[in-house]
């Protein structure tokens, strides 16, 4: 069984950091990937927005260290993840993210010389 996902677009924000309570640190950032379609001459752009955990420790300590500004176009290789909460009001939610966190899974700078670590 493969669960694989490859996208390549550009961040939205800065990443988030936070600590688990069981003391790991993951990344949070948010990727946009677009389609383009062309009707009667006019380009019409399709975005659709990613959320990315990163739980690879190198990775991690990567993007604190050097950070991605918005805007960085990201090769992002991961497994997709489903997900669901309640809601303030009792309202079951349902989202989807990409989850990097094994050995091959990487989210890496295309714009940049200096690449993000391969280590997972």
């Amino acid at each position: 069984m493969l669960n694989q996902v490859q996208l390549i677009g550009f961040t939205g924000a800065a990443a988030e950091i936070r600590t688990t309570q069981g003391g790991k640190q993951v990344a949070t950032v948010r990727v946009c990937t677009s389609r383009t379609t062309r009707k009667g001459g006019e380009r019409k752009d399709y975005p659709t927005w990613h959320q990315i955990e990163i739980w690879a420790p190198a990775t991690v300590k990567w993007l604190a260290d050097k950070g991605l500004p918005v805007g960085a176009k990201v090769l992002v290789q991961g497994e997709i993840r489903h997900d669901r909460f309640i809601d303030k009001d009792g309202v079951e939610r349902f989202f989807s993210k990409v989850v990097v966190a094994r050995p091959g899974q990487t989210l890496m700078a295309l714009d940049r010389r200096e690449p993000a670590p391969d280590e997972a």
